[in-house]
């Protein structure tokens, strides 16, 4: 059975947060979630879970707490997630949204 993506991303498009309408609901929702949370490699582990499903041992080892979070998946409404999987054929697109994600998580709005 074919998969379709929830956004259609062209192999030349660049990332711009003002055709994502609700991702920054998504960012303020999160960041609200883990704001008494460790913020040690918040940015990490939250745009690795959502990009790759895949999680570095030592930045679990540093904030079990926000990993145990991110895992539980009560933290996340699918609008990232399926954004970096509809981009998966645009690896530009893909680093200046990774790039978007860091900055907003690590508290750089």
């Amino acid at each position: 059975m074919k998969q379709y993506n929830k956004y259609l991303i062209s192999q030349s498009e660049q990332f711009n947060e003002e055709n994502f309408s609700s991702l920054p609901d998504e960012i303020y929702n999160i960041n609200e979630k883990t704001n008494k949370i460790p913020q040690i490699f918040k940015a990490e582990i939250i745009v690795s879970f959502l990009k790759d499903h895949s999680l570095n041992d030592n930045w679990i080892k540093a904030n079990p707490e926000l990993t145990e979070l991110v895992i539980s998946n009560t933290l996340f409404t699918g609008c990232i997630e399926a954004l970096f999987e509809s981009s998966r054929s645009n690896r530009v697109f893909q680093q200046d949204f990774e790039n978007y994600l860091k900055g907003k998580f690590a508290g750089n709005s």
